[in-house]
């Protein structure tokens, strides 16, 4: 399908904790190669869609070790998951810098019409298992996966004072939905 030697598993790893593939977008277009594919996964109870990028790894950027990135948003928000990863991913690219866990593309404008979300951060999985962060596993890993997760303004801030760790303790207090954009601030 679409492995990429030197990480043989990485799909059967994805697969076994996002869903089924339902789609690919090819890193080819006719304005050229973006440098990565978008590979669209579905898990049906709770109705959640993943993007993932394949092909981030390989490219030239600064970055603990290679990554690739994943968004995961109610399955009718998926045109912003699609959004969300392939901006991030575009910017990284252009940057030559990856994201590490706790760090924030922050925008101050509303990133998503008619929402709150302003920022993305980049986190270990909140929605699926440890397992998913690290490739093959957490004792020898040649690959992170950063999930992006869509903040807001006051968000942005409490992480800024308090850190990551923290915001993602607030939304699990408080039983945050953080698969819908349309929310609100969790603080």
């Amino acid at each position: 399908m679409l492995e990429n030697q030197p990480f043989p598993g990485l799909f059967e790893h994805l697969e076994q904790r996002l869903g089924s593939v339902q789609k690919v977008e090819s890193a080819r277009s006719d304005q050229g190669n973006r440098g990565y594919d978008l590979a669209f996964y579905r898990v049906d109870e709770p109705p959640i869609t993943t993007v993932v990028t394949n092909g981030l790894r390989f490219q030239s950027i600064t970055s603990m070790l290679p990554e690739e990135l994943v968004c995961s948003l109610r399955s009718d928000q998926l045109h912003i998951a699609h959004y969300l990863v392939d901006s991030i991913a575009s910017l990284i690219i252009r940057n030559k810098q990856g994201m590490e866990y706790g760090s924030i593309f922050d925008n101050r404008q509303p990133i998503i019409e008619e929402t709150e979300i302003t920022a993305v951060i980049a986190h270990t999985s909140p929605l699926f298992d440890e397992a998913l962060n690290l490739f093959p596993d957490s004792n020898t890993p040649t690959l992170q996966i950063i999930s992006l997760v869509p903040i807001t303004a006051f968000e942005v801030d409490f992480v800024q004072k308090e850190g990551a760790d923290m915001l993602f303790e607030v939304f699990h207090l408080n039983r945050t939905n953080i698969l819908d954009v349309r929310r609100h601030s969790a603080v």
